[in-house]
């Protein structure tokens, strides 16, 4: 026991200190479950996606290491910058670890409002970060703008945006963040806006600002929309020589080339419309309809801006589970599920169900 203890003195204390992320992601495939749990598309990708993984597969060259030929180019014509302004990742939660990492170290302060996605915080703990947890506010969990703002001295090196927010929907406008940017910006500390939902809510977007502020970061992931989260895509957008920083931290074959093939997809038009169809569905048709159904039976839930609310209704979880369908219990806020917005197939069986939960 005595050896076994002394090993922990390997570990940075922050380590020892903090429990692992945990995702109850195991468990779920091939069981007939309708997935409104983490937010994916409920549909497959368009097939030209699958056939440019394919293709790389048939060219029968998995036993070499990557090449990345042309990916930045066409990543940039999708999200509207110039090729030299972004860096791949592995997901975006590659994307906001490798910004944490790059500005914060032990005992430096963190700013992220709370309740927000978890390895948020799980990459400023790992640093050894003091984070700062502003609370999202009342009823409908409003961003609390007043109080990231009173809190952004000099002294705090971060402050991180996640919008719209997860698990809330919690939208901040593109003046109130361009407002903290700014602050930001004389106190000497970085913005990392996590725009992981972006395509359901291109308002919100700040990426304009990038040439105007060197202290802007923004995470993103072609996850959601495009529907391929066991491929782990994301991107980081920012300044040139922001990027070329940030380069150092990521490795130089990090991201696979099933997830490049994936995503040079992104240069046909039908992928890129296939993207705006799912998420018009989304918002423009299962959305309402889902909206209407909670207000016409009292359903509390929080406005979103994104694909998917925030529900106060700490036994929606087990009951929608016995209808195969499988929602996500939350913690923080305490008694609280969060429940993904699918196609309008998905959205009508959702409600089938949840009407026998109200019964």
């Amino acid at each position: 026991m005595q050896k076994a203890l002394s090993h922990l003195k390997l570990f940075r204390k922050p380590i020892l200190g903090m429990d692992p992320y945990v995702a109850p992601l195991e468990d779920r495939i091939g069981k007939g479950y309708l997935l409104l749990d983490f937010n994916e598309r409920t549909i497959p990708p368009h097939p030209l996606v699958l056939e440019e993984i394919n293709k790389y597969v048939r060219k029968g060259n998995l036993q070499l290491y990557p090449e990345y030929g042309g990916l930045n180019e066409v990543i940039a014509g999708y999200i509207g910058v110039k090729p030299q302004e972004l860096i791949p990742t592995v997901g975006s939660d590659q994307g906001i670890d490798i910004v944490i990492r790059s500005l914060l170290g032990e005992k430096d302060k963190v700013i992220i409002p709370a309740p927000t996605f978890a390895m948020l915080k799980q990459s400023a703990l790992i640093q050894g970060a003091r984070i700062i947890s502003p609370q999202y506010k009342g009823r409908d969990y409003e961003f609390p703008f007043a109080e990231v703002m009173e809190d952004l001295k000099h002294g705090v090196k971060l402050v991180v945006i996640c919008n719209p927010n997860n698990p809330t929907g919690t939208p901040v406008s593109k003046k109130l963040v361009q407002a903290i940017i700014k602050k930001a910006a004389e106190v000497g500390a970085g913005v990392l806006a996590d725009e992981a939902y972006h395509e359901y809510a291109r308002e919100l977007t700040v990426i304009d600002l990038i040439d105007k502020y060197p202290n802007l970061f923004i995470t993103r992931t072609f996850s959601k929309t495009m529907g391929i989260p066991s491929l782990r895509a994301g991107v980081v957008v920012s300044q040139k020589q922001n990027i070329t920083q940030l380069k150092k931290i990521r490795g130089p074959y990090d991201v696979g080339m099933l997830t490049v093939a994936a995503l040079k997809s992104l240069r046909y038009k039908e992928v890129r419309e296939d993207i705006k169809r799912y998420v018009k569905e989304i918002m423009q048709v299962s959305k309402p309809m889902l909206e209407k159904f909670y207000k016409d039976n009292g359903v509390q839930f929080a406005p979103s801006a994104s694909n998917f609310h925030l529900l106060k209704m700490p036994n929606l979880y087990e009951f929608m589970k016995t209808k195969s369908i499988l929602v996500r219990p939350r913690s923080d806020p305490p008694g609280t599920v969060r429940v993904s917005i699918g196609t309008k197939k998905d959205t009508k069986d959702y409600i089938k169900a949840f009407e026998e939960f109200l019964r």
